[in-house]
């Protein structure tokens, strides 16, 4: 693997992990637009890795990269949507339904491809 997508790789991983806390501190807050927003930051940081990776990293993780891509992108409209017609103060409930689910897989398929590069 290349330096340079070891370290894209990292990073991605690591907003996965920023994101995962995020998602659960949102759910143990009661879904409050406080806690949507700090999951958004972390989504978008993960989806702006994804749009590079795709230019660079090997085709055959190209299928997960727009897995990922396509599971944030949808969130983040729905996310945008919502904001804007309910202008949520910080404590006010923020739920959206969506059935674009995160890519567990893909993100696995990742994720090994990453432990798989440290040997």
């Amino acid at each position: 693997m290349q330096q340079k997508n070891r370290e894209q790789l990292e990073q991605l991983l690591s907003y996965f992990d920023q994101s995962l806390r995020a998602y659960r501190s949102y759910l143990e807050g009661g879904k409050i637009f406080s806690g949507a927003c700090a999951l958004r930051k972390w989504n978008e940081k993960a989806l702006q890795v994804l749009q590079l990776a795709e230019k660079e990293w090997p085709e055959n993780f190209h299928p997960d990269i727009l897995s990922l891509k396509e599971h944030y992108t949808v969130w983040m409209a729905k996310w945008d949507e919502l904001a804007a017609a309910q202008q949520p103060g910080p404590d006010d409930l923020f739920v959206f339904p969506n059935t674009v689910t995160f890519p567990r897989d893909a993100a696995g398929r990742l994720e090994t491809w990453y432990r798989e590069s440290a040997h």
